[in-house]
């Protein structure tokens, strides 16, 4: 879970790109494994869910995942960055 304190330039690095193409990771010093082995973020995040995917559903512009939790935690207690705070005070700045 982002917060709303999130830079853009993490947007740009983990948004923008697809993972085929290159590994965000590799370069992105603020992270941690799950107990399964997966990265996730650990700067302007507020928590992390590790799933395992049971199934999807294309919704047109996005596709929605659904799955089981598997592991999480709580990293901080900073506000979630929901969409709606995305466009408004964070996308905006860049466009």
């Amino acid at each position: 879970m982002l917060t709303e304190d999130l830079p853009f330039e993490t947007v740009q690095h983990f948004g923008m790109r697809s993972g085929r193409d290159v590994n965000k990771f590799e370069d992105f010093e603020a992270t941690s494994r799950s107990h399964n082995g997966l990265y996730y973020i650990t700067e302007n995040t507020n928590a992390f869910f590790s799933c395992e995917v049971k199934g999807s559903m294309n919704l047109g512009s996005h596709q929605l995942f659904i799955a089981d939790v598997t592991e999480s935690a709580t990293l901080s207690k900073a506000p979630s960055c929901t969409y709606a705070h995305y466009h408004k005070a964070i996308k905006k700045k860049f466009t």
